[in-house]
C-alpha cells in the first residue's frame, strides 16, 4: 500500500493528511510534500486518522518534523484517534514530545493551552 497526503492551508493552521503507510517506503514522498509548505507555516498538524501503519521510519519523519518546527518557532499537533498508532509513541517514549488530539479541534486547542501555558 503507498501513501496519499492532502493538504489544507487554513487561516489558522496547514492541515495535512495522511492515508495509508508510513513507513521506509512511503517516507520520501511524506518528507517532499512537506518540504514544499513553503514558507513553514505558523501551526502543522498532521493528520493520521487514515494512517494504517507507522513504522520505526515513520516515526523518525515525525521527530524531524518536530524538531524542525521547533528550530522556526512554528507549532505541531497530531491528530491520532487510533489506539494502535499512539501506542507506538507510548512505547518508544514519544507520547510527551507531541501534542495530541482525536480531531483538528482538539489538537488545535491542546496547542492553544500549549501556547498559553508557555507564554512569557
Amino acid at each position: 500500500m503507498g501513501l496519499d497526503i492532502t493538504t489544507n492551508h487554513g487561516s489558522d493552521a496547514t492541515i495535512v493528511g495522511l492515508a495509508g503507510e508510513l513507513d521506509i517506503y512511503t517516507v520520501p514522498a511524506f518528507r517532499s510534500a512537506l518540504d514544499a509548505q513553503e514558507p513553514s507555516p505558523r501551526r502543522l498538524i498532521l493528520d493520521l486518522t487514515d494512517v494504517t501503519l507507522l513504522d520505526s521510519s515513520g516515526l523518525g519523519a515525525l521527530v524531524s518534523m518536530l524538531n524542525r518546527s521547533r528550530e522556526v518557532h512554528s507549532e505541531l499537533g497530531l491528530v491520532c484517534p487510533q489506539r494502535h498508532i499512539r501506542r507506538v509513541f507510548e512505547i518508544t517514549g514519544l507520547r510527551r514530545a507531541f501534542v495530541f488530539g482525536d480531531d483538528v479541534a482538539a489538537v488545535t486547542a491542546a496547542l492553544d493551552d500549549q501556547a498559553t501555558t508557555s507564554a512569557p
